[in-house]
This record gives C-alpha cells, structure tokens and sequence, in this order.
C-alpha cells in the first residue's frame, strides 16, 4: 500500500518521497497530535488562526503553551491570523519559530496555498531550522492544477517538512480510519545540545511502540480505492 501511494500520490506529482517514508496509521487527526512525542518542550510554535483545534489542545494537554487568558490565548504560542486582508493564508512571522502548523486547503476558511506561498514558507522554515507541520488532509478537494496537493511539490521541503494526510475525505473512510504521514530521510531535528537528530527514526520508533497499526482489511480496502482512483484518471 505504501508503494502504492509513494507512486500515485506522490512521485506521479514529481515529489520524490518513498515507500519507506510513508507511515499508515489510523487517522491525521491523531498524527498531528502524537508527533509532539519525538519534540522537545521548549519550542517556539505558530499555529494558524482560525484552524483545526487539535493542533492547539494537544500543545496545551503536552505542557507546551504556558496559561491562558482571558481571551483563550494561550502566551506560548504565535498566533498567525488568517483573514480576508491575507487573502486567507498566514502570513510569515519575523522572529524565529521552531514549529509550524500549516493545513492547505485550511479547515475552516477552504483557502488553499498557492506554489509561491509554500516556497516562501519552505525558505523561512529552512532559514531558521523550523519544522513545517503541513496537514493536507483535505488534498483531494484541489481541482486547480496550478496549486499543489503536496508541500513536497515545492523545492526544499523534504528538508523541512512533515505531510499529513487523510483518507477520509476521498474515500468515504471516517468510521473505519485510514490516514497515512509523510518523515522524509533526509529531514532533521537539532538536540538540546545543537546536533543533528534524523527525526524519520524517531517517528519510526514511537509508530512501532506505540502504535498498532491499521488493520489489513482496511488498509486491502484502501489500496482498491486508491487503484479505482488511478483507473478513473487514466480515462479522462
């Protein structure tokens, strides 16, 4: 199944990602939330506003964010505002931040990023040695050809970037779950003490030790969907 969607999901679109570096678990909601276990506590985080609220809950439940006020703002995290007057996607930060939670096509605006507005976060985020958190969950709703489905269509990302993704929404699969993530190889992490950390063998040994995985009939199911999908296309 992996190979199946490195091929037509990812090196059909010219994003040079492997089997190996595809993850299947039981849904992106809950890979955005449990990759927080191979990341530190002392980072600075952005998160898009308005977005998906798990990103948020789930630096709150880790300890990550400090109090909150009376507002609902929590003083640990850079809140990046998405509104009209930014045609609907966050604007770049000037300071230095660590994490970063992207979701293109956004829940709950629709917008979804442009190929200039990716790279432009691709360049900051290598810059500063950030890691982009990109949900693309919605993905399959993109009819546009000229906007990318994949942050891994841009130059530079596989050094900076996770990919999440959902099969939820293209397959009908919310009841049973099916989702996958994306470490590339070649993407790293910096330790307390400045060295490098490969962060796809982290996530690959937090998947398998706390992590079941998901069933073979649904993952069997998933890779029908996914070869009626690629026939569907080859006939248009």
């Amino acid at each position: 199944m992996r190979e199946k969607i490195a091929a037509s999901d990812f090196q059909a679109r010219g994003c040079d990602i492997d089997a190996e570096e595809i993850f299947i678990s039981d849904g992106s909601k809950c890979d955005t939330g449990n990759i927080l276990d191979i990341f530190g506590h002392d980072n600075a985080i952005a998160i898009t506003d308005p977005v998906y609220p798990v990103y948020l809950d789930t630096n709150v439940m880790a300890g990550n964010t400090g109090p909150g006020n009376d507002a609902g703002k929590y003083e640990g995290i850079r809140y990046l505002p998405i509104t009209a007057d930014n045609n609907f996607t966050a604007e770049i930060p000037s300071e230095k931040v660590d994490l970063i939670y992207l979701c293109f096509p956004n829940n709950p605006t629709g917008a979804t990023a442009t190929k200039s507005h990716l790279k432009a976060w691709v360049d900051y985020a290598n810059a500063n040695g950030s890691i982009v958190l990109f949900d693309a969950a919605y993905e399959a709703f993109i009819t546009d050809a000229d906007l990318p489905h994949s942050i891994y269509e841009i130059d530079g990302a596989k050094s900076c970037a996770i990919e999440f993704r959902s099969f939820s929404k293209n397959a009908g699969f919310t009841g049973t779950r099916c989702a996958l993530t994306v470490v590339p190889k070649a993407l790293t992490g910096k330790a307390a003490d400045g060295s490098d950390v490969e962060l796809w063998k982290l996530w690959n040994r937090r998947h398998c030790t706390k992590f079941n995985g998901v069933s073979y009939i649904v993952q069997r199911g998933q890779k029908r969907s996914i070869l009626k999908q690629d026939r569907h296309k080859s006939k248009h």
